[in-house]
């Protein structure tokens, strides 16, 4: 958008006073052309022969002239205008005794008026204030009138000493009455344009719109015409013609009103000199001036009547301006406002409270203020606070909920005063609102944050705040605890590489980190379970579970919430009942449900590879004798020593099972030929001869009977071949115990 310059506006007094600063000629020359303009004017306006009395229109011009000139050019410029009068005068034929008596009376009204008026402060509101208007009359135009008179008189008197027909009252009557109306005519005109206000340029075109229009031009050619008709045909004329200055002084302007006032006065100038109009009889010299004196008292009171409509319409406009700027004031300030009225209905409200509830203006006024609050608000208003308000006239922060146009509650704090007249009567109230409903929230979501965090205090679950860019925002005590830390240390630190992760299982891959996934992605992973290690601490079997936040809107993405349950004891005691389910609580070796489960897998894995595999049943040799003689405690203990050795016979792949009492299983999954089955069964009967730290009775030794069957040959299904391996088994046990034996044809348990 293009810059704009800011136009300058100052009065014309301060572009004239410029004006003719700028250059020496300037200044004498308007007084030279000025002094010899009016003077010419005032000679075409003389009187008939016989009379004295002219209207002197330079006494005003000198003294706008002075006040406005610099002072560095007022002495040339007073010159100029004396130089003027004096070539009129010498033209026009005037006595040199009347001229040089005149003379200095005209400088003393020049210099006195002009620098009396300097001190009229307020000079500039001389059309809309009557004091002023009449402290100019005095100064200005009165005494420099008086001054002059006085003056010329004695000048008068000793440079024309004859003067046929003329008093000395008479001729300074004349004196005083001619100047007073020239400058009563002329010098609030000038002054009043001094008074406009016009900018750096086109000032003549801005002086002349201010001047003349159609009003003006009506009611000057009204007032002229009034004038010249009153004067020839009417009695009492002068009543008549203040007539459209009347009319003037209320409809114009003080500047255009003295358009009028030059008008008229011109007209009857012209009226008088041409003698057109009678002199009244009179029986004193002093009556003759009666005419012109009628003529100033003419307009003493139009000149009045026009500053006082002016200081009217002033006040009216600044009170106008006022209001619309209270009227600003209040739409535009930044709080809820309304103003009610007697009947309760809306009058005014301001822009933020329109903008806070969604409505329009036009929308607003004339409602009842009770439509805008919700059901229990609106009891309360109707039943306790508008009475108390009307008893007290005021009310401070009083509650209540206010509902916008689209339902939404507003809270507000309202306090008001009321606006009463003279005889105490209830005119309006004026209620600001503040909006509360933020603070509210922001206190139920500090009361919701603090619940919260006691919750989170409380709970043995670690949770953890982690923002948008992974780093740690928040964690309750159950987390510090679980990282091996305290809170204040976490916040502020990356997610990612805080802790170690590991498979729950070591067969089992690392589950990818549900926190990375979920900031990725912004969705809600699937829980995970893992093992978590922080710092040098233990490792813990945690479930973790994300959930994404959204943002205080209510929408994008915020952030995650993490929640770690440590289950470590519940892996711990879940591995601890799948090894009791799986495994014999004397020996600590699988049982015949793990036994069953290897053999299953193992016969799957022979299948496929179209490999053998052994399984050797085997019984240990007198063991009932041992457990009668020695105990059964002894005997638990020599199974256990006897577990130990088996199971160290054979390879960490190969399986031993007790399947209970004295009766134990191997099972070797991968095996080549028969032949290393046979070799492994006969390491296990060395293993378990050797002696023991039991004492055991003389001649009772330990040893197995073992029975074998190999697959495929002696079985394919888990059944067949424990059957024949417990056959194989009894005949070891028939043939002398302490040996081994294959499944053969015909072999049968102990049923056989």
């Amino acid at each position: 958008m293009p810059h704009r310059p800011t136009v300058s506006v100052v009065r014309l007094e301060e572009r004239l006073r410029f004006w003719l600063a700028s250059a020496v000629w300037r200044a004498p020359a308007l007084g030279l052309i000025g002094a010899v303009l009016l003077a010419l004017l005032s000679q075409l306006f003389e009187m008939l022969p016989g009379s004295q009395i002219v209207i002197r229109f330079t006494d005003a011009f000198g003294i706008a002239l002075l006040l406005v000139c610099p002072p560095s050019r007022r002495l040339p410029m007073l010159l100029a205008l004396e130089a003027g009068l004096v070539a009129v005068g010498v033209l026009g034929a005037r006595p040199p005794g009347v001229l040089l008596a005149w003379l200095p009376g005209h400088l003393l009204a020049v210099f006195a008026g002009g620098w009396m008026l300097q001190g009229v402060a307020q000079r500039h509101q001389l059309g809309s204030s009557p004091p002023v208007l009449v402290r100019i009359g005095l100064v200005a135009v009165l005494m420099p009138a008086v001054l002059s008179a006085s003056l010329s008189l004695p000048l008068l008197m000793l440079t024309t000493p004859e003067m046929p027909g003329l008093t000395l009252t008479s001729v300074w009557l004349n004196h005083l009455i001619g100047g007073l109306i020239g400058s009563l005519t002329l010098l609030p005109l000038l002054l009043a344009l001094l008074a406009l206000p016009v900018p750096a340029a086109g000032s003549v075109r801005i002086v002349g719109a201010a001047l003349f229009d159609a009003d003006t031009l009506v009611l000057l050619c009204a007032a002229v015409g009034t004038t010249v008709l009153s004067l020839l045909h009417l009695i009492h004329p002068f009543v008549y013609m203040a007539l459209p200055l009347m009319v003037g002084a209320v409809l114009l302007d003080f500047l255009r009103l003295q358009l009028l006032v030059c008008g008229a006065t011109l007209a009857f100038a012209a009226m008088v000199s041409s003698g057109l109009v009678a002199e009244p009889p009179a029986t004193a010299r002093w009556q003759e001036v009666v005419l012109h004196l009628s003529l100033v008292v003419m307009l003493l009171p139009e000149l009045l009547l026009a500053a006082s409509v002016g200081a009217a319409r002033e006040r009216r406009i600044a009170l106008e301006a006022e209001r619309e700027r209270y009227r600003f004031l209040y739409e535009r300030t930044p709080a809820m406002m309304h103003s009610i009225g007697t009947d309760g209905r809306m009058l005014a409200v301001s822009r933020l409270w329109l903008e806070r509830l969604g409505y329009e203006e036009q929308d607003v006024i004339g409602r009842p203020s009770t439509d805008f609050l919700d059901a229990e608000s609106r009891r309360r208003a109707i039943e306790q606070e508008l009475p108390r308000f009307m008893a007290t006239g005021e009310c401070r922060d009083v509650e209540y909920r206010m509902l916008a146009r689209d339902g939404r509650p507003v809270d507000v704090l309202l306090s008001a005063i009321s606006e009463r007249d003279a005889q105490g009567r209830f005119l309006r109230s004026l209620a600001v609102m503040e909006d509360v409903t933020r603070k509210r929230l922001a206190e139920q979501l500090a009361a919701e944050h603090q619940r919260t965090a006691a919750m989170l205090e409380c709970i043995g679950d670690a949770v953890v705040g982690i923002d948008a860019r992974g780093r740690v925002r928040s964690l309750n005590p159950a987390a510090a605890a679980l990282f091996g830390g305290v809170s204040d240390e976490m916040r502020g630190r990356a997610w990612a590489g805080l802790l170690r992760r590991q498979a729950v299982t070591e067969n089992d891959p690392v589950p990818p980190d549900p926190v990375l996934v979920c900031l990725r992605s912004q969705q809600r992973p699937e829980p995970t379970t893992c093992r978590l290690q922080s710092h040098d601490g233990p490792w813990r079997v945690v479930r973790e579970i994300v959930l994404p936040m959204a943002g205080p809107d209510g929408q994008g993405f915020d952030g995650v919430v993490l929640t770690l349950q440590d289950i470590t004891a519940a892996h711990e005691l879940a591995r601890t009942l799948a090894h009791r389910a799986h495994h014999d609580p004397l020996t600590g070796l699988p049982n015949r449900l793990l036994l069953q489960d290897r053999l299953q897998q193992a016969l799957r894995q022979a299948g496929r590879r179209q490999g053998h595999l052994a399984l050797m049943l085997m019984d240990l040799d007198r063991f009932k004798e041992i457990n009668d003689r020695l105990g059964h405690d002894v005997g638990d203990e020599l199974l256990r020593g006897v577990a130990t050795r088996v199971r160290a016979a054979v390879r960490a792949s190969d399986t031993v099972c007790r399947l209970g009492g004295d009766e134990f299983v191997v099972l070797l999954p991968q095996i080549e030929a028969a032949i290393d089955a046979e070799r492994v069964a006969r390491h296990i009967l060395d293993a378990v001869s050797l002696p023991y730290s039991l004492e055991l009775p003389p001649g009772l030794g330990v040893s197995f009977s073992i029975g074998i069957a190999v697959y495929p040959q002696d079985g394919e299904d888990e059944a067949t071949l424990m059957r024949r391996a417990d056959a194989a088994m009894y005949r070891a046990k028939r043939e002398g115990r302490n040996e081994v034996r294959f499944h053969q044809r015909g072999d049968t348990g102990l049923t056989d």
